[in-house]
């Protein structure tokens, strides 16, 4: 079985700023690193693409910041979603027809290089274009969508706490490297 995760990167607020506005919510925000702080949020974690969609919005309007809202599902689908001012600027699916038994493999769909890499204010563009685009289905493709999520927050130079990692995982005590219960903000 692979990852499952759900999470989101915001570019700009702090981590106070940030958690306060998701009081009433259960989540864990982390400190900021390079202006970028990551929240996992509980209801996320069921990766209900309405759930994902409404905080990675609402969080965007209030908090007047881009918002990278990432999706894992078993390591085999890699989906964001950009959003900057409350709306969608940008969708991104590493897999697309994935959930349709009728589909053929296809190549990933969406994916603004440009976008991404203005809104975070950082990457090579032409990097980036590369790993949107390289298939699963290629032999250098990706085996696995965490990988592909590696690479691109390492072309953006935006904290990798996100690779890997959801709301369940710090509540089995399973902090990325770098992260501590001390240096990661709770809200409920």
């Amino acid at each position: 079985m692979g990852n499952f995760y759900t999470n989101y990167t915001l570019k700009g607020p702090s981590q106070q700023v940030v958690a306060a506005a998701l009081a009433g919510r259960p989540a864990i925000v982390t400190p900021d690193q390079d202006g970028c702080v990551v929240v996992f949020d509980e209801a996320s974690d069921e990766q209900d693409s309405a759930v994902i969609t409404e905080l990675a919005s609402r969080l965007s309007r209030e908090l007047r910041c881009p918002v990278l809202a990432v999706l894992n599902h078993d390591d085999d689908i890699l989906w964001y979603q950009l959003y900057l001012g409350g709306e969608l600027a940008d969708e991104y699916d590493s897999s697309p027809g994935y959930f349709d038994p009728s589909a053929e493999p296809s190549a990933p769909a969406g994916g603004d290089a440009k976008r991404l890499c203005q809104a975070f204010g950082a990457g090579d563009q032409t990097a980036l274009e590369a790993v949107l685009r390289k298939s699963s289905y290629d032999d250098d493709g990706y085996v696995f969508a965490f990988e592909r999520h590696a690479d691109i927050v390492r072309v953006l130079g935006i904290p990798d706490w996100a690779v890997g990692t959801a709301y369940a995982s710090f509540e089995r005590d399973e902090f990325p490297e770098g992260l501590t219960a001390s240096t990661i903000s709770r809200t409920t």
